[in-house]
């Protein structure tokens, strides 16, 4: 196809649109984003075109060694489920996107958490991996996290320790134990789209903590910081199919703002 160009981090088709998908390994699963420009239609001769990218991307992640391949698109449904059709990307999940403005209203029934940031460079950091990957057990992506993976997304430009909320357990992490839970945050800078908006971006209890209610005040916590740095709109985003989560974001006043599709290929035999 002589209008596909590849390059390091994704690739693009030359037309009338030019549609671009950009391309990151993740904990050995590569993950696909696009088309850009976002939401760009992918309907008839565009929807062929932009195939025979994802095909050529599948093919590098896995000469490359990826178990997994994932495709995600804010697009139409239908046309989504079209392109992924033609790669055989045939495994679903789609993802909300939640919002609601800032602060949120006083609720004296939740109960405030003794949280503290995360210290670089301490147990803290060890203590967080067991944590997250004991809650999320069987998650087909925020489940296997590894201190290498932990330390590149501190090394990212966004990350912040301050925003990076953790609940001690009984014994407390500097007394050998680990973590109830955590409220991982993260701010996006105000851009052409919309203002300046705060993220929870991962939230998590530990099993053996369940049924006190930490979620709940886990959010608010995370959602309290994030006012407190003078932002007025959070989001989240979300599992479709998790219905205790989306009951609990439910309560705290957010509502869907858009869906973001994935579309999936795993147990790929890397070569």
């Amino acid at each position: 196809m002589t209008d596909l160009r590849l390059d390091d981090d994704g690739g693009e088709v030359v037309g009338s649109p030019t549609l671009r998908a950009t391309m990151r390994t993740r904990n050995g699963e590569a993950w696909v984003a696009g088309p850009d420009p976002l939401d760009a239609p992918l309907g008839g001769g565009d929807g062929e075109r932009f195939a025979a990218l994802l095909a050529a991307l599948v093919e590098r992640a896995e000469s490359s060694g990826a178990t997994a391949v994932h495709w995600e698109s804010d697009g139409d449904e239908d046309q989504v489920e079209a392109v992924a059709a033609r790669v055989d990307l045939v495994e679903r999940r789609d993802i909300l996107r939640l919002e609601r403005p800032l602060p949120l209203p006083a609720d004296p029934t939740t109960p405030t958490l003794p949280v503290r940031a995360l210290r670089p460079g301490t147990a803290d950091e060890a203590a967080w991996v067991a944590t997250n990957n004991r809650a999320f057990a069987g998650h087909p992506d925020q489940g296997h996290e590894t201190l290498a993976s932990l330390h590149r997304a501190m090394a990212e430009p966004w990350f912040d320790a301050t925003g990076f909320l953790l609940l001690d357990g009984d014994p407390p992490v500097d007394a050998g134990g680990r973590l109830d839970g955590f409220c991982w945050t993260k701010v996006h800078p105000a851009s052409a789209d919309g203002p300046a908006a705060g993220e929870i971006y991962v939230i998590g209890v530990d099993p053996d903590a369940g049924g006190r209610g930490l979620g709940r005040a886990l959010v608010r916590a995370g959602l309290d910081h994030l006012a407190g740095r003078g932002l007025g709109h959070a989001l989240l985003y979300v599992d479709a199919d998790n219905e205790p989560a989306r009951r609990l974001y439910d309560r705290l006043g957010f509502t869907t703002a858009r869906t973001r599709r994935v579309r999936s290929r795993t147990g790929l035999s890397p070569r």
